[in-house]
């Protein structure tokens, strides 16, 4: 038996395979499209996450500056006090409850604001970020502390220069000493935090930069590593 094969090519059979092969083409670039979608969203939420971050960074920095700004009325009280009173000691321990209480205050908010943990939306892609962040914050809460308690010798040294100088007190005397005393301050703070800042904030503008897989990949790799 012989057997015979059809040689002819059938304009069905042409258009069933351009049929299959536009339907894995259209497949392959969906499934393309589909990935690139996915890690521009990974990428983004990789730069989102490092953005929230230097956000709280430098909210921490305006939140702890703000001491000086709000102390302001209690340099008039106290000038004022003195006026009234004149007993340094008395001038001095209240001025160091008001700063104290200032104080306690912005440190409530700091929790509130959660500007310590800042790190949390970008511990699961970098959790290397949290070991800097913790580093960061330890540094800058004794910047915090050491400035403030350089505030607190410099306005009572200030305070108590004033004994036995009341014929000739006026209250601005006391009032633009201690306003020196706290620029003096808020400049010491803003560099010394800003010292300690600028390190992990540029870390983190290194890795918004970063183009989409690079992103990722050095994302895994931290998590690998």
């Amino acid at each position: 038996m012989k057997i015979q094969f059809d040689n002819t090519i059938k304009a069905g059979d042409i258009l069933t395979s351009l049929t299959i092969a536009l339907s894995v083409i259209a497949l392959v670039l969906s499934l393309a499209k589909d990935r690139e979608i996915k890690t521009a969203d990974q990428g983004n939420k990789i730069r989102s996450a490092a953005a929230s971050a230097i956000v709280k960074l430098d909210r921490w920095q305006s939140v702890q500056l703000s001491l000086y700004q709000e102390l302001q009325p209690s340099f008039v009280e106290t000038s004022e006090l003195l006026a009234q009173k004149y007993d340094v000691v008395v001038a001095r321990d209240k001025f160091w409850r008001q700063v104290n209480e200032e104080r306690t205050q912005i440190s409530h908010q700091v929790l509130e604001e959660q500007l310590g943990t800042a790190y949390l939306d970008i511990l699961s892609h970098f959790p290397a970020a949290r070991v800097k962040y913790v580093e960061a914050f330890t540094k800058l809460a004794a910047v915090e502390d050491e400035v403030s308690n350089e505030f607190l010798g410099g306005s009572e040294q200030e305070i108590l220069n004033l004994e036995d100088k009341q014929a000739n007190y006026q209250t601005a005397v006391l009032g633009n000493a201690l306003r020196a005393q706290a620029k003096k301050s808020s400049s010491e703070l803003k560099k010394k935090s800003e010292d300690v800042i600028a390190p992990l904030r540029n870390y983190l503008l290194k890795v918004i930069e970063l183009p989409d897989e690079k992103i990722i990949n050095a994302s895994r790799s931290n998590r690998d590593g």
